[in-house]
């Protein structure tokens, strides 16, 4: 057995170099797009991302993306009660060290109908302590 490596601990020195060399989804400038946290008024709800770029993402998900133009999926209130939600895109160029905040913002207060929105943004202090040449 001499000069060979056991499997399992070359596999677990493969990962540990993946893991000293990078490749994280921390180790460049990040945006997040995660629904609107503060309380929902008659005029605008939380809006759920679903998908970005087309690929299909759990609602809990909430991975970093680069920065840049994609196209978001969120959920928006039905048209006839809000258990029937439906789905609606919007395009949006994400910043660096950004979050952005969804909601469905209410057409009026007579409408039933919803539009995707950005119902805020705010600066991610970890990103951007970590990646101080990222500007605001």
């Amino acid at each position: 057995m001499k000069g060979r490596a056991h499997p399992a601990l070359a596999a677990s020195a493969m990962v540990l170099a993946a893991c000293a060399t990078g490749g994280g989804m921390y180790d460049q400038p990040y945006a997040l797009f995660q629904p609107q946290g503060t309380r929902p008024t008659e005029e605008i709800r939380p809006a759920y991302v679903t998908a970005i770029d087309g690929v299909t993402r759990n609602i809990g998900n909430n991975d970093p993306v680069t920065p840049g133009v994609h196209e978001v999926e969120v959920t928006v209130p039905g048209a006839f009660r809000m258990g029937q939600s439906e789905y609606a895109k919007l395009t949006i160029e994400a910043k660096p060290c950004v979050r952005y905040l969804l909601g469905a913002k209410q057409l009026s207060l007579a409408s039933t109908e919803w539009n995707p929105v950005i119902a805020g943004t705010e600066p991610i202090g970890e990103c951007l302590r970590k990646f101080p040449a990222v500007k605001q």
